[in-house]
């Protein structure tokens, strides 16, 4: 079975890039792999400012408000944890609502290009479909703080032994 590994970070690009992956999922009998990188070192205004932040649920958006409001610098893993365990479970609803078979990988931390690679080489997927601007990282980034188009999404595909698509 053909496997797409798609990483969700509730960016616009990141659904945008899941709704491609359900497409080609549907066309070639394939599966999909769902990956959530934790965004450490964010602030609760990075999170907010995501697209998936209107369906956070009031709980975890009045928490993450209130952390802006104290700018408290970082979001703390706990509640990273909880963000990512929301976009998941919104990504999965997405792509069982097309009666595709869905993965969801263990969310993983540190730089995002490596553990997107090491989810495609542990899923064995064919090919890895992403958004090319989501949060953006500061690992290996260029000056302007790691918010050059895709750099992430470019370091996967200079990389990736599989097949590659990006989506803005």
């Amino acid at each position: 079975m053909h496997t797409i590994l798609v990483p969700v970070d509730g960016s616009v690009h990141a659904l945008k890039a899941l709704t491609i992956a359900c497409d080609l999922a549907q066309k070639y009998d394939g599966q999909i792999a769902l990956l959530h990188i934790l965004a450490e070192g964010k602030t609760a205004k990075d999170l907010i400012d995501l697209a998936a932040a209107n369906t956070f649920g009031p709980k975890l958006t009045g928490l993450l408000k209130k952390a802006e409001e104290k700018a408290l610098g970082p979001v703390p893993e706990q509640v990273l944890r909880i963000v990512g365990d929301k976009i998941l479970e919104q990504a999965q609803s997405k792509v069982e609502r097309q009666k595709l078979e869905v993965k969801v990988l263990d969310m993983k931390s540190g730089d995002p290009a490596s553990a997107i690679l090491t989810a495609q080489k542990s899923t064995g997927a064919n090919t890895i479909v992403m958004g090319c601007r989501g949060i953006a990282s500061t690992d290996n980034a260029s000056s302007n703080g790691g918010k050059s188009f895709g750099s992430v999404s470019q370091r996967v595909f200079e990389r990736a032994p599989c097949t590659c698509l990006s989506v803005k």
